[in-house]
């Protein structure tokens, strides 16, 4: 008897142990990304060889975020993160071009937890709000450097799928990683007038980003 009383209450500790590394409604959460990222389009823009660029080849990703759950499915934020990306260099005798952007987002954030109790956590996060984004165009020719730049805000919006796994004895330390489409809009002609030359309007732009994620939650 003094046995199955010990094992039910060894269980019953176990089980809040578990739930107290889960996420629980009134929870903050403070979290730190970095990763990399990589352009979908052409940008519409010609380079001096006459072949077209594409908006970022290639990028460096980083972000921060807060967020505050209302229950232990839903969680509301504000995030910032912000996007380098560059195109392959353009080279000939004695000059040499670069295309690149700079697109900062400033969004509210929510995430749909999946299964909020567990230590391994499945979620979906998506946000909307305002994307900064500036073009670059980079020359040099006979070794003098010439950069010309254009920022143009758009609407901007992301959406992916999230893991993360809670580290320590009290769970409040998580580590993981995210995948995410992000989309924004952006004014060619704004950059093009910078270098005497005609853009193509304004052009939906999107990329795809994968990020590692370091979080406190109190």
């Amino acid at each position: 008897m003094k046995k199955l009383i010990a094992i039910i209450v060894a269980c019953l500790g176990l089980s809040v142990f578990a739930n107290a590394q889960g996420i629980e409604a009134g929870d903050h959460m403070f979290s730190l990304m970095i990763g990399g990222g990589a352009g979908l389009q052409d940008s519409g823009i010609k380079k001096a060889n006459g072949e077209e660029a594409e908006w970022g080849k290639a990028g460096a990703v980083a972000g921060l975020s807060y967020m505050v759950f209302p229950s232990e499915y839903w969680g509301l934020g504000l995030e910032v993160n912000d996007g380098i990306f560059a195109d392959d260099k353009v080279k000939g005798i004695g000059w040499e071009e670069v295309h690149g952007m700079n697109v900062l987002n400033a969004m509210a954030s929510m995430r749909f937890n999946l299964n909020p109790d567990s230590r391994a956590r499945l979620y979906i996060p998506f946000g909307a709000g305002l994307t900064s984004a500036t073009g670059i165009i980079e020359t040099k020719v006979a070794g003098n450097k010439q950069d010309k730049t254009a920022s143009y805000n758009s609407f901007g919006w992301f959406a992916g799928i999230g893991l993360e796994f809670a580290i320590g004895s009290s769970g409040r330390w998580s580590l993981g990683a995210e995948g995410r489409y992000n989309a924004f809009q952006y004014d060619t002609d704004k950059l093009m007038n910078k270098v005497g030359g005609t853009g193509v309007g304004k052009k939906d732009y999107s990329y795809l980003s994968a990020m590692f994620k370091a979080s406190y939650r109190f």
